[in-house]
């Protein structure tokens, strides 16, 4: 399953709840455990905190801030963008309930923490070397940036620089070392005739 594709043409059903989802805290500099009550699948959580404790390792503070998201969590978050940005402009840059990464535990988006004027800030920008930390080393825990640059025909969906998807360590290796920026070119370089490409949902 780490290898489902959910996107626009593949649909997850409203139904569909991923196994063995484990709650995941978040913990800001000064050690502060902040509980936003964030779930992934137990595999992608366990190799998730190794990542990030590496990049605190290298001096840098990262944290999850969106995991694992219902269909009608999906559902209200679209309904709130519709209102502040529009129907056009939230189908830019927002997947429609059933076609989020989001619904599988599979993914999370992360940020970078730091203080300003006394106060926790949080956000990235792929000019943060948080970013930058991240993108070199996500493959070697099993991650890969979901949605790149450039990418946006094939994926469906705008540049994200802060969206990781768990796709195994195998594959992230594969993807890495043969610089296969996203997980559709893989299948289809992969697995072209092979009708168990997209795994449909019953």
């Amino acid at each position: 399953m780490n290898l489902l594709i959910v996107n626009k043409e593949n649909k997850l059903s409203k139904e569909y709840i991923p196994k063995n989802l484990t709650l995941v805290k978040t913990v800001i500099p000064g050690s502060v455990e902040v509980d936003r009550k964030i779930y992934l699948v137990d595999e992608v959580a366990q190799n998730w905190m190794k990542l990030k404790e590496c990049v605190r390792e290298n001096g840098y503070n990262i944290d999850i801030s969106s995991g694992y998201r219902s269909y009608e969590y999906q559902e209200k978050l679209i309904e709130k963008f519709i209102q502040k940005k529009g129907l056009e402009e939230t189908l830019k840059i927002a997947a429609m309930p059933g076609t989020s990464e989001h619904q599988t535990g599979l993914c999370l988006d992360y940020e970078k923490f730091y203080y300003e004027n006394g106060k926790i800030m949080s956000n990235l920008n792929e000019s943060d070397i948080e970013f930058k930390i991240v993108k070199n080393i996500a493959h070697k825990y099993g991650f890969i940036l979901r949605y790149p640059k450039g990418k946006e025909d094939i994926t469906g969906f705008s540049y994200e620089c802060w969206h990781l998807r768990y796709v195994g360590k195998d594959v992230s290796y594969i993807m890495h070392n043969e610089n296969i920026l996203t997980l559709e070119e893989y299948h289809l370089l992969k697995y072209k005739n092979n009708k168990k490409v997209l795994v449909k949902q019953k």
